[in-house]
């Protein structure tokens, strides 16, 4: 049987889910994750990746530094990246990530 909080929680992200792919959004679930990202959000026209935690049992507080502070571990992610295409591949036996 299903944890009925898993539950919940999986319909909130399936919902953010389908809701970011109508934005234009290539979107990747981190499923039963322990970190403080849910959905991984890339567009690919506006160059955005997004991070993004849903809360199914949470109300969004007004105070904007409230939210960062109940989500800091999703704040301390903020910031500029480098994106390489990267793929994991046999070469001769063994397997290397090799650069696209």
């Amino acid at each position: 049987m299903v944890n009925p909080s898993y539950k919940k929680g999986y319909l909130i992200e399936l919902k953010a889910k389908n809701k970011l792919k109508k934005m234009g959004f290539i979107v990747i679930r981190s499923s039963r994750s322990l970190t403080p990202v849910d959905l991984i959000a890339l567009h690919p026209q506006k160059h955005e990746i997004w991070l993004v935690q849903c809360k199914a049992k949470q109300q969004a507080p007004k105070n904007k530094q409230t939210l960062q502070q109940k989500l800091q571990n999703l704040k301390t992610l903020e910031g500029t990246y480098t994106c390489k295409p990267v793929a994991y591949m046999k070469q001769g036996k063994k397997y290397h990530f090799i650069e696209v």
